[in-house]
């Protein structure tokens, strides 16, 4: 049942993710080459959702959660450091981070079925 859904959610992260880092870049000063690896994760996600039926797939879409997970975390953090952090979009991070992670554990469980 969940492999039914797990295409659908990745792709729908994918697309919140690529608008969200494509605003971004467009409405503040961010330096375009820090949103690569963003876009890289969204190119693998997508990919993996639309072959998940293949183990290299499922495989592929787990690494892309954990490699978002990672960079997610670190900026949420980062952005929260009390001598130093910018306290920008929070919210979203945190939102994404959840996102990333539930995203990880659906695809540990379609890997174990």
């Amino acid at each position: 049942m969940l492999e039914m859904y797990l295409p659908y959610y990745a792709l729908l992260v994918a697309a919140v993710l690529i608008t969200g880092e494509t605003l971004v870049v467009i409405r503040t000063n961010k330096y375009w080459p820090l949103s690569l690896d963003d876009y890289l994760a969204c190119g693998l996600l997508i990919y993996s959702a639309l072959t998940l039926e293949q183990l290299l797939s499922q495989l592929l879409m787990l690494l892309t959660w954990g490699f978002m997970a990672g960079n997610l975390y670190a900026m949420l953090f980062t952005r929260m450091d009390p001598d130093g952090g910018s306290r920008e979009r929070l919210a979203a991070l945190a939102i994404m981070l959840g996102l990333s992670l539930l995203g990880a554990v659906a695809t540990v469980t379609v890997l174990l079925n």
